[in-house]
């Protein structure tokens, strides 16, 4: 398992790279305070309000936790948006917010992991978890750290590293101390002759009567077989049958524009926003997403309708 004395540059990095992600967030400057580390032999609860993600960083297959306090999060987002903070409930549009905010400083906290530990930073993932069941198993290692957001903010973050993740990584070692064991000769002289330099270290002799002989390779025997025919569908139907019966979604989409999140967040009811088509163009139909057909929109029933116009129309490419 990973060195203590290992660990505690490890965290440094990675909350060092958390208050880059704050600053680059909230737009002001943002600093974390020295860590202390924790051990847990118990799950990670997931409790009201604490906002917990999963970071998986694939080239160095580890896992690990980090939780947040949600109600600071939400300031920052408040920061973000240059709109004032309040104590009340945070909305549906709020959370989701705070979600994304913390998956992108959880990002970038696993993407300074996989730097300190000579990994690539390619495919790092984070996201929210509010079921204690999505995070590894205990016993877990846990470093917290105050950071300050600006003047005003004063939170703390936590990360939480299983067991499993700590023996996977390849953490920078440490100095060696005076004298050496036998077993870190041995590994120092693997590393050597597999990086082509000359070891000091004595290689055995084996004696060739206890050499095992190399096994004769033969060629594999397979059975003949016949290739399966292909029944042949009645004339007009081509099989189609089998999938008459798969449901699809159809979306019939009247247009489109491009708001910031500033202009989403401060909608209210009676907002109205322009979208890029005008009155007489038709509306697009798409089935699974995929582009079909055009067509105009009328009333049946009092409801509405899509008149077809155009079937599998030419997509407009830049």
């Amino acid at each position: 398992m990973a060195q203590k004395d290992s660990l505690q540059p490890l965290a440094g990095a990675m909350f060092a790279a958390a208050t880059g992600a704050f600053s680059t967030l909230a737009g002001i400057g943002a600093t974390a305070g020295a860590s202390t580390m924790d051990s847990a032999d118990g799950s990670i609860k997931v409790e009201a309000d604490v906002v917990a993600t999963l970071t998986r960083v694939p080239s160095a297959g580890v896992a690990f936790v980090t939780r947040f306090v949600k109600a600071d999060i939400g300031n920052v987002v408040a920061m973000m948006l240059g709109t004032p903070g309040d104590d009340t409930e945070m909305d549906a549009m709020q959370l989701s917010i705070v979600a994304e905010t913390v998956a992108q400083i959880a990002t970038a906290m696993g993407e300074a992991l996989a730097a300190e530990t000579g990994g690539s930073a390619e495919g790092v993932h984070s996201e929210v978890v509010n079921d204690a069941t999505g995070f590894p198993v205990p016993p877990f290692t846990s470093f917290t750290a105050p950071i300050s957001v600006g003047d005003s903010l004063q939170t703390s973050v936590t990360i939480d590293f299983d067991g499993l993740s700590l023996s996977k990584m390849d953490l920078k070692p440490q100095a060696a101390a005076a004298g050496s064991s036998p077993a870190a000769d041995a590994a120092a002289a693997m590393a050597a002759a597999m990086a082509g330099a000359p070891s000091t270290m004595t290689q055995p002799t084996v004696s060739p009567s206890r050499q095992r002989p190399t096994p004769e390779g033969q060629a594999a025997q397979f059975a003949p077989m016949q290739p399966t025919g292909i029944r042949p569908a009645a004339p007009g139907q081509s099989n189609l049958d089998l999938v008459h019966d798969v449901p699809l979604e159809i979306s019939a989409v009247l247009g489109q524009t491009e708001l910031s999140l500033r202009e989403v967040v401060a909608m209210v009811p009676g907002s109205v926003f322009e979208l890029d088509k005008l009155s007489t163009e038709p509306i697009d139909l798409y089935v699974n997403n995929i582009l079909i057909a055009r067509g105009e929109v009328v009333v049946v029933d009092d409801k509405f309708a899509v008149k077809i116009s155009e079937l599998n129309p030419v997509v407009d490419r830049i």
